[in-house]
């Protein structure tokens, strides 16, 4: 053997390149999250239509917020939603379940509880109520 045979170059073996495999896992990522946004978001839209910026929830006690309860509301029809079987009230403070004066979107229990329910109207009305959302069970006209 000689020197130079001693100190023959070596061969490397080829790499994949790792850049190539991180991107396509991050393209996987990035395209299973835009998917799942929407539903989620969709999921969640529970509470869109309510305007809670000044909503004062600092003294309302969580394990009321959690629990369900029926209640009685009295306020003024902001919105009446029949294809989606929705009414927006502008509701007055509602002691028993520790919720504050505000403008909510409820869930009718059933789409004929909103026939001939107008905006502008008085009413008074019974909710089942689960967390912060709650279903109207029933709707009366009243007095302003």
């Amino acid at each position: 053997m000689t020197a130079a045979s001693d100190h023959a170059p070596f061969k490397r073996k080829e790499e994949k390149p790792i850049m190539k495999h991180r991107n396509s896992i991050l393209v996987a990522t990035l395209v299973v999250a835009a998917t799942a946004l929407p539903s989620m978001a969709q999921q969640s839209s529970g509470m869109q239509d309510m305007p809670m910026q000044n909503m004062p929830m600092h003294n309302m006690p969580m394990k009321d917020m959690m629990q369900s309860a029926n209640a009685e509301g009295v306020g003024v029809v902001q919105a009446v939603n029949p294809d989606q079987g929705t009414i927006t009230v502008k509701h007055q403070a509602i002691e028993s379940i520790h919720w504050p004066a505000m403008t909510m979107t409820f869930k009718a229990a059933k789409p004929e509880l909103l026939k001939g329910v107008e905006v502008g109207e008085h009413i008074r009305f019974g909710l089942h109520t689960q967390g912060m959302h709650g279903t109207v069970t029933w709707i009366k006209p009243v007095s302003p």
